[in-house]
């Protein structure tokens, strides 16, 4: 499918990388967990990239999970591949690859290591959008990359060079978030990168989210971003609050090692991560199973 900037609203969880017991990818589990997500009431599906591990895996790995997604999705929805690699030759042969597997769109991570300046980074995106044939979403994650894309820039890219349709903004700054939709949103959908956040997010123009824990509970992520885009705010902020506990324990530890023990204590294994991170402490475990156990029904 053509994805336009009108599709990304709602919620495109980012999911960990199914592995089996040697290590390999598990397709038939990326195809399980592709249905129970949309079913779920997502909007669109977003593998690989961090949580998928890309880091750790080969490039034919890569294109596997993405390959497996997009057969799993059948069309229905939109799949965006995140691409994590830090200079453009390797970022792009991934995208190319991930694009002929069939993927409708790339989630491209701001150049790291070597810190670009912005102008830069507005021909590295330039650049890649028009050898890549697809639609570009910027993924902005200081936290990681240890650069911060400033606004105006972020404008410039979606207004000026028509390099991006939307971005993930991973930014936990409140204000530089309001500011980006003030400047951005009329030209790229601004999506939430941060579960914490969301709601937040949403009141200050998000369209919608790119978020880890919504491929772990998307019925209740998919009810949060309802009642947030139409007005309820109050039970958007209640049902949030209610997730937090389980959030702030799945981001205690590097994603996604909680992330995919929260999966396997909710009866839907998916392997273990691979180095250098480690499944997640004793400690974790145990919140997680504490927290899990005392979500609400309807969040299931």
């Amino acid at each position: 499918m053509t994805l336009e900037r009108s599709a990304l609203t709602g919620l495109f969880p980012a999911f960990p990388t199914p592995f089996t017991t040697s290590g390999d990818i598990d397709t038939e589990r990326v195809h399980e967990m592709v249905e129970t997500i949309i079913a779920g009431g997502a909007s669109g599906l977003v593998p690989v990239g961090g949580t998928g591990e890309y880091t750790a895996l080969s490039p034919a790995a890569r294109t596997q999970v993405v390959k497996a997604t997009v057969d799993g999705a059948r069309g229905r929805v939109p799949v965006v591949a995140g691409v994590v690699s830090p200079g453009y030759d390797e970022a792009l042969s991934a995208g190319q690859a991930f694009v002929d597997a069939g993927a409708d769109g790339i989630l491209l991570i701001t150049p790291f290591y070597v810190t670009p300046t912005d102008a830069g980074l507005r021909a590295y995106f330039s650049r890649y959008r028009d050898a890549a044939g697809v639609p570009l979403l910027l993924y902005d994650i200081p936290a990681r990359t240890r650069y911060a894309t400033p606004v105006e820039t972020i404008a410039a890219m979606g207004k000026e060079d028509g390099s991006i349709i939307g971005m993930k903004a991973c930014n936990t700054d409140i204000n530089v978030f309001a500011r980006t939709v003030a400047a951005a949103g009329q030209h790229i959908a601004v999506m939430s990168g941060d579960d914490l956040l969301y709601v937040h997010h949403v009141l200050l123009g998000s369209t919608g989210g790119i978020l880890t824990s919504a491929s772990l509970l998307p019925k209740a992520w998919a009810r949060i971003h309802a009642c947030a885009v139409n007005g309820d705010i109050a039970t958007a902020m209640a049902e949030h609050r209610q997730l937090t506990p389980l959030l702030d324990a799945l981001f205690c530890e590097t994603n996604p090692g909680p992330a995919k023990k929260a999966f396997e204590l909710m009866g839907h294994p998916v392997g273990s991560v691979k180095l250098p991170l480690l499944p997640p402490s004793p400690a974790t475990v145990e919140r997680l199973r504490n927290e899990i156990a005392a979500l609400p029904a309807r969040f299931l």
